[in-house]
């Protein structure tokens, strides 16, 4: 087996060159290697919509050490934390092994994992070094493809709507020996990152209370810095606290900030007041929606430019990442790119002319995510790039 490198975490342990046994690890009970954390910590025992999250919320701001034990008809899921950072998360629900989530992602065949059954590791670094050893994963990709999975089965878990939940101190062994897969990236950060893949912007809307309710400081402020928000996003929520929640995404312009605000008030950082808005003057009423007053000539540039790059420069170019930009980064890129050229907010009376440009930039950063986000694809058009003759 080729010798493993290094997570973006110190001090992992080796990985056996032991073959891997049947996985059960999820059931066992043995003593943990992980300190424990916040023994207060509580999570719902019955979790219905919006509770996971909560929960995954609560241990973020309670700097917990441990796991939570998601159940339902599905079967269990655990989520790692370390000092309220995500360490890792292992699912023994039918069909969401490591395995299983390649051949989802299209990176295996049905053929092999039919093959390989049960007899690789459900999860984590052993299932990782018995495909490199069978060929069926570099070794490069590794910690990125066990960063994915481990995203994969927090979306899950953010998505339960029905079952129950409890915090633990005692992880099982198996699972509290593995590494952390998401490097320096904080708690808030990656919470926010999962929860707005999985909770649409309406959904999020309801489950603060509407668009009328109105958003204060928190008790959790200090996480806001956590939570890797743009520049302009950390505007917009500073903003938030003076009008209600569904002006806030109004003069956002993008709908996906409703699920920032949901997210910042289950981390704390904003909460949910029972005082009404004050009514916005009627002046408001009469500006932009465009929060950061753009004119209509910055506003013809930036289009301009974003469109000279769609005819002249590779995907990595467009979304202003290097070569050696990991998907994370791409998400992180896109992400940003993909609201700061949502048509809502550059597209004005002085710059309707332009809309066919936006939605070809809007078009070609899908097609440029698409491409990037899979490490496989990435790689294939790095290559092809490095082949092309300048």
């Amino acid at each position: 087996m080729p010798a493993l490198s290094e997570p973006p975490e110190p001090s992992s342990p080796e990985v056996s060159t032991k073959p891997p046994r049947p996985d059960r690890e999820l059931e066992e009970s043995l003593p943990p290697s992980m300190p424990s954390g916040d023994a207060k910590l509580e999570v719902p025992a019955v979790v219905g919509v919006g509770d996971a999250v909560t929960a995954l919320a609560r241990a973020v701001r309670a700097r917990f050490s441990g796991a939570i034990a998601f159940e339902d008809a599905g079967g269990i899921r655990r989520v790692v934390f370390r000092d309220g950072d995500f360490v890792t998360a292992a699912s023994g629900a039918s069909g969401e092994s490591l395995v299983e989530f390649l051949a989802q992602r299209g990176d295996l065949s049905q053929d092999t994992v039919a093959k390989l059954g049960r007899k690789l590791p459900q999860f984590g670094r052993h299932a990782g070094a018995a495909l490199i050893a069978q060929g069926h994963l570099r070794q490069d990709e590794l910690w990125n493809v066990l960063r994915a999975h481990a995203e994969w089965i927090i979306a899950r878990v953010a998505g339960i709507d029905r079952g129950g939940a409890s915090a633990e101190h005692d992880i099982p062994a198996r699972l509290a020996a593995e590494p952390g897969v998401f490097g320096g990236a904080t708690g808030a950060e990656v919470l926010l990152d999962v929860v707005r893949r999985v909770v649409s912007a309406d959904e999020a809307l309801r489950r603060l209370g509407g668009g009328n309710v109105r958003l204060v400081a928190g008790p959790s402020q200090t996480l806001l810095g956590e939570c890797a928000l743009s520049p302009q996003e950390t505007e917009w929520v500073s903003d938030a606290q003076a009008v209600s929640a569904g002006d806030s995404v109004q003069r956002a312009g993008t709908r996906d900030f409703a699920t920032v605000l949901y997210v910042l008030n289950a981390l704390g950082v904003l909460s949910a007041s029972s005082t009404p808005p004050r009514p916005a003057p009627r002046t408001t009423r009469a500006e932009p929606i465009v929060p950061d007053v753009l004119d209509d000539a910055a506003l013809r540039s930036r289009i301009a430019l974003r469109r000279a790059l769609v005819d002249e420069g590779d995907y990595f170019a467009l979304l202003g990442v290097s070569r050696e930009a990991t998907g994370y980064d791409v998400k992180r890129a896109y992400g940003e790119l993909r609201r700061e050229f949502e048509p809502g907010r550059v597209l004005t009376a002085g710059t309707a002319d332009l809309r066919d440009d936006v939605e070809l930039i809007v078009e070609v950063l899908q097609e440029a995510y698409d491409i990037l986000a899979d490490d496989l694809r990435r790689e294939r058009y790095r290559r092809a790039l490095d082949a092309a003759p300048h």
